[in-house]
């Protein structure tokens, strides 16, 4: 059986606490800044600019947000509570040899995601970012979960994604990859009819315990196949 090497996190409800950014961030934020465009304008000028289809500045330009810049916006997330604590724990801070890699899979635009997580210090333990903007498709396209195990050189049954929406781990389970779905403040608007995820989580430490049992457990299924 394969061993879990690395665990794949979503940016906006796992590591950043608002999972329904446009709601809760981004159409807030433009409304502030002068945009009176319909919500679904700012929904489609969204999905574009978060699949490089167009830049921050012709996003905030087209929406009439003059006064809007990418690192005003910026500002606006918040992490999640614990987010550094079970970061360095899962990636072993302190422990010889290491703890398991970190990457991270969003839907996002790639400057405002370099912003965001360069501003709370990410980049220590999160060593690659896979962002839609820059892959060309967002979660739940089957092509952004194949850009992951192929660029990290693992076999998709040695990655444990975190979502916290359940339809976007389904592909993530059709690849052969472990879930565990993070419930935020946007899950229960997304439910998913498919195959439940392999572990459900509401909290850091939970999610911290939870890819160690799959780490242990299939550890230790090795061993005995051995």
């Amino acid at each position: 059986m394969d061993q879990v090497r690395v665990v794949v996190l979503d940016a906006m409800g796992v590591l950043y606490r608002d999972g329904n950014v446009q709601g809760r961030v981004l159409v807030p934020y433009l409304r502030e800044r002068g945009c009176q465009a319909p919500e679904q304008d700012i929904r489609a000028a969204y999905r574009d600019v978060t699949l490089g289809r167009t830049s921050t500045a012709a996003f905030w330009a087209a929406l009439g947000a003059a006064a809007a810049t990418d690192e005003d916006y910026c500002l606006r997330h918040t992490l999640t509570g614990g987010v550094r604590e079970a970061l360095a724990e899962l990636a072993g801070d302190g422990l010889e040899g290491g703890g398991l890699e970190l990457a991270c899979l969003s839907n996002d635009a790639a400057a405002w995601s370099a912003l965001v997580r360069r501003r709370f210090g990410l980049e220590r333990h999160i060593g690659r970012w896979f962002i839609s903007s820059e892959l060309g498709a967002r979660k739940p396209d089957p092509a952004a979960y194949r850009a992951v195990p192929a660029a990290l050189s693992v076999p998709p049954a040695q990655v444990v994604l975190v979502d916290d929406r359940p339809a976007n781990l389904a592909p993530a389970r059709a690849l052969g990859m472990r879930t565990i779905l993070f419930h935020s403040d946007d899950t229960a608007a997304h439910p998913d009819g498919g195959a439940a995820p392999e572990q459900e989580v509401r909290t850091m430490p939970e999610l911290v315990a939870a890819v160690r049992r799959m780490a242990e457990n299939r550890s230790k299924r090795s061993g005995a196949a051995d």
